[in-house]
């Protein structure tokens, strides 16, 4: 048994001293108590140690991870289900030039349901052709590699500190969006993976870079070049551009002005998205459950607004937690939210770990819950970043709360 003179880890009084609980003893100097030797060692150690331990727990998980993928999800009915969408678009622009399908994205309104649609930029393909030469499983399988380095790099590459960096990789192993991502071979990774780049050089020249990629995934990201103008950041604004120039330049020989052509008219055709199945966000939740159509359409505006306002507030804190809140906000703004779009959850948990606030950590788990919560739990990681204490506060983790079981008694 050890001694300890804190009130919060009082267990029993000392034996030889007797259990006097008079109110003159009570009132007086604190005494000191016996604490179990054992608990306070190990929280000694976790305290010294906590790297190597959260570092352990997150490679474990991510051993668990493979596992999961080899035997598990490998050979599911999901599998691969979007890199093959991706794949047939990379071999329809090798044969026709286009990776684009006429009968379903551009002679008319966007139809639900069919398999093998490409709904991207012709970026993301262009950057995709060597694909086109190799098996589907064997491109799944390189593909699902580049993504799971990616996973790994963007968790470490988070300017936050080392212990949370771990923490919030063990956790994005055990996350239904990361697992549905990997299964299906989607790019929601690489989406986060270049927020992730842009967030660690944020206002830099590889932030724009960064962003001008990622919309060209999902325009929605597009709003950071906004988020910029409203911080005055011009030099950002002026690279994004000059960076979504240079990738459309890259694409032209591949595409020409027709692709583009394509993509654009593809973009006004996106509509009428209540029918997408397994679509949760908040047009789509009111349509499902009945409501008239405006009161769907007022249900999507009033996403778009409450994004608004979380950005717009965001911008009085420093410019980290604004960058998260921007992140968070993507996810309101787009009329399509699916489960695997929610790996951006791992932002706002990696920043809230980083600064003390370690239940952060249960953002990206949450989306284990019935997928109609998906929409409320994006809100949540889009507010959740208001909590984080500002740049420079001392963070105390919840083991340095802990007193020393080292610490003498007071006098």
């Amino acid at each position: 048994m050890t001694v300890c003179t804190y009130w919060p880890l009082i267990i029993e009084p000392m034996a030889d001293q007797p259990a006097d609980l008079s109110p003159s003893t009570v009132a007086g100097p604190p005494r000191r108590f016996v604490m179990p030797s054992a608990a306070l060692r190990w929280i000694a150690l976790m305290r010294r140690r906590r790297g190597l331990v959260v570092g352990s727990i997150a490679a474990i998980v991510f051993l668990l991870l493979i596992l999961a993928i080899t035997h598990v999800l490998y050979g599911s009915e999901a599998w691969a289900y979007d890199f093959i969408a991706y794949q047939h678009a990379v071999v329809r622009l090798i044969e026709t030039g286009s990776p684009y399908q006429p009968g379903w994205t551009l002679n008319g309104p966007f139809q639900a349901g069919p398999f093998d649609l490409y709904l991207y930029s012709p970026v993301p393909v262009v950057l995709m052709l060597p694909f086109g030469y190799l098996t589907t499983d064997g491109g799944a399988l390189i593909f699902l590699v580049i993504r799971l380095a990616m996973l790994v790099t963007m968790c470490a590459m988070m300017p936050i500190n080392r212990t949370a960096r771990l923490a919030t990789l063990a956790v994005a192993c055990v996350s239904a969006p990361v697992l549905q991502d990997l299964n299906l071979g989607n790019v929601s990774l690489i989406v986060t993976f270049l927020a992730v780049v842009a967030w660690r050089f944020i206002d830099r020249p590889l932030a724009s870079v960064a962003i001008a990629a990622a919309a060209s995934l999902r325009p929605t990201m597009a709003i950071f070049g906004l988020w910029w103008v409203l911080r005055r950041q011009w030099r950002a604004v002026a690279w994004t551009a000059i960076a979504g120039l240079v990738l459309i330049v890259i694409t032209l020989p591949f595409v020409g002005i027709a692709g583009w052509n394509d993509y654009l008219v593809l973009l006004t055709n996106l509509t009428n998205f209540e029918g997408v199945f397994r679509n949760f966000a908040l047009e789509a939740l009111a349509a499902r459950a009945g409501a008239p159509e405006w009161v769907a359409s007022a249900a999507l505006f009033a996403g778009y607004a409450g994004a608004g306002v979380a950005v717009a507030l965001s911008l009085r804190r420093d410019r980290d937690v604004s960058f998260v809140v921007t992140l968070g906000a993507t996810l309101l703004l787009s009329p399509l939210l699916w489960d695997h779009y929610m790996t951006n959850l791992l932002v706002p948990a990696g920043l809230l770990a980083g600064r003390g606030r370690p239940w952060g950590l249960v953002l990206p788990l949450l989306c284990w819950l019935p997928q109609e919560l998906l929409v409320f739990t994006a809100i949540a990681a889009m507010i959740a970043p208001f909590a984080a204490p500002d740049r420079g506060v001392p963070v105390r983790s919840f083991l340095d709360r802990i007193p020393s079981w080292r610490a003498p008694a007071p006098a």
